[in-house]
């Protein structure tokens, strides 16, 4: 045997040897992981009504005349916010002394255009008894009279026939450009009633009231600023928010790495910045659709979830609190 036939059986025996030997267990356990996703959020009322400026025409800026103290409590129909009125009244005064003018005019020209009827109706009478008479003289047959004659109480006939005529044509005309007279005059009233009713309500519009019971809140502008009384504020733009405080919740931004850890029913624990002591518990009603940049300053991606509060305090709770989340 060879050297080398020799050193092949010696490792193919060795090789046996190791693979007749048991291999060692291998213990495999597997345990639940918990996974905490922090994150931060506000308290926002369930129920909150948005309050800014009416819609009036020419108007695009409002002065605060009046507001209710922030965190005060208003009751529905209460007035909350009202603005200047200056510029509404001096409109309304215009209005009304144009309103004025125009219903003496109407007044007025109703009564000439009937005074203006009349004559034309004893016109068109005495033009008729004109032609009457005549009429009777023309009919006449005398054959003693002169040919002359005749033939003047023809044409008299004939004038007294086109005077009538004329007449009634004059007084249907009249009856005709007075309608339209009165209707344009009545138009011209309408529209200035209707133009001081609005200015009116205009003025009712400039004192808001509370649609809903609940928190006086006041709403930062662009730049940071709240609302008070003597600033302006321009249309469209939100100064107070009504908020139900007895039914809150939590709208909170979930950064996208956490996103997958998240889901509807999940229950959380919560804590505010102003009693950090109290641990309240909540769960998950509501998940973002999409996500969005935090803010203009961090472009961090997030979406936002909505956590309905266990058990709210109306005595420590409040809207635009900042709220911790676990």
């Amino acid at each position: 045997m060879s050297r080398l036939t020799a050193l092949f059986i010696s490792l193919s025996s060795i090789f046996l040897l190791v693979s007749c030997e048991h291999p060692p267990n291998v213990i495999v356990q597997v345990e639940d992981v918990d996974i905490t996703v922090s994150a931060s959020g506000e308290l926002e009322s369930k129920q909150r009504f948005y309050i800014g400026p009416p819609t009036v025409k020419r108007l695009w800026q409002y002065s605060i005349k009046t507001m209710l103290p922030e965190n005060s409590t208003v009751t529905k129909d209460q007035i909350v916010l009202s603005f200047d009125d200056k510029k509404i009244m001096e409109r309304l005064v215009d209005k009304q002394g144009k309103l004025s003018q125009a219903q003496k005019e109407l007044e007025n020209k109703t009564r000439q255009e009937a005074a203006d009827e009349q004559e034309l109706i004893l016109i068109v009478a005495e033009k008729k008894m004109d032609f009457e008479k005549a009429q009777r003289k023309a009919s006449i047959v005398d054959k003693s009279s002169s040919t002359v004659k005749r033939k003047k109480a023809q044409i008299d006939f004939s004038i007294s026939d086109n005077d009538l005529t004329l007449a009634h044509k004059n007084l249907i005309f009249h009856q005709e450009n007075t309608l339209l007279n009165i209707k344009r005059a009545q138009a011209k009233v309408g529209r200035l009633t209707s133009e001081v009713a609005q200015l009116n309500n205009d003025l009712e519009r400039l004192k808001v009231k509370a649609p809903i019971e609940g928190m006086v809140i006041y709403k930062a502008n662009w730049n940071g600023e709240k609302p008070s009384v003597g600033g302006w504020v321009n249309q469209g733009q939100t100064v107070i928010e009504i908020a139900v405080i007895d039914d809150m919740q939590i709208k909170a931004q979930i950064t996208e790495p956490d996103s997958g850890n998240i889901s509807l029913g999940q229950v959380v624990k919560i804590t505010l910045d102003t009693a950090k002591d109290k641990v309240f518990e909540g769960s998950i009603t509501s998940l973002g659709k999409v996500f969005r940049e935090k803010s203009w300053q961090d472009k961090s991606k997030v979406f936002d979830v909505i956590i309905a509060i266990e058990q709210v305090d109306s005595k420590l709770m409040r809207p635009g609190m900042t709220a911790r989340i676990s």
